[in-house]
């Protein structure tokens, strides 16, 4: 599969700086990510479990296709899916109470369980915030919307918090892709990430910022509802989450 050539950018601690609410009395942060405490590339197995919706049904495949071409065809690094349609973070959990809804017991638990027991699990989490915040169609409204924000970034906190708690000992989270009919809100989410990462949470990691390259490459990266992305905007996602991957490991040897 080929298409136009993606810049391959993870997003770094200083773009979730950049994209964080201003504070009155904040404490200076640092731009640096702290050293993993999980190297991903060594000869360890590993298992990799992608949670999200509809529009991350294509790239984890073409994640696996990169990742054994890198470890010369040796499987390291192995790919499982726990997808399902229309579920954001507010419906795989209960925002309120942390607790886990339906899809989470019967989807995602169980491929977060059923792996090798001495394989290290790394989650990757392409999420929403749709209907954290009452509708589908609210959320945050800019920067200055720091109610939602927070409400956002607590939600993300509960969730990476239940990953763990069911065996995740890595956790990277991006956000939507672009998503034309409910913009600006969906880009806003963000700013939550960015909220939820300045509080540091033990091995709790942004992921790609996807929203920009599938919001360049629209509507071409898109299928023809211009809602869920095409086989050129799975291989952006899959491109992006690769380059996170090998930059995190990366940070490691430094």
């Amino acid at each position: 599969m080929t298409g136009p050539k993606t810049i391959l950018s993870a997003l770094s601690f200083a773009t979730l700086a950049s994209l964080s609410p201003a504070k009155d009395t904040a404490a200076p942060t640092s731009t640096k990510p702290p050293a993993p405490v999980l190297p991903l590339f060594d000869e360890t197995p590993k298992t990799i479990v992608v949670n999200g919706y509809s529009t991350s049904r294509l790239w984890p495949a073409l994640l696996q296709e990169k990742l054994d071409e890198h470890t010369g065809g040796k499987r390291i690094l192995s790919v499982k899916s726990a997808i399902k349609g229309g579920t954001p973070v507010a419906k795989w959990i209960d925002t309120q109470s942390g607790e886990p809804l339906q899809p989470w017991l019967n989807t995602l638990r169980p491929a977060l369980k059923d792996v090798p027991p001495d394989h290290p699990v790394i989650v990757l989490a392409q999420q929403s915030l749709q209907w954290t915040f009452g509708d589908r169609q609210t959320g945050i409204a800019d920067k200055s919307d720091t109610a939602r924000i927070k409400q956002g970034a607590d939600a993300l906190e509960k969730y990476a918090k239940l990953l763990k708690a069911d065996g995740a000992d890595l956790v990277f989270i991006a956000t939507h892709i672009y998503k034309h009919p409910m913009e600006p809100e969906i880009g806003n989410e963000r700013l939550a990430l960015a909220e939820l990462i300045s509080r540091n949470l033990p091995n709790v990691h942004p992921g790609p910022d996807v929203w920009i390259p599938t919001k360049d490459q629209y509507p071409a990266a898109f299928a023809q509802d211009r809602l869920h992305p095409n086989d050129l905007g799975a291989q952006i996602m899959a491109d992006h989450w690769f380059q996170t991957l090998l930059d995190y490991d990366q940070a490691q040897a430094q």
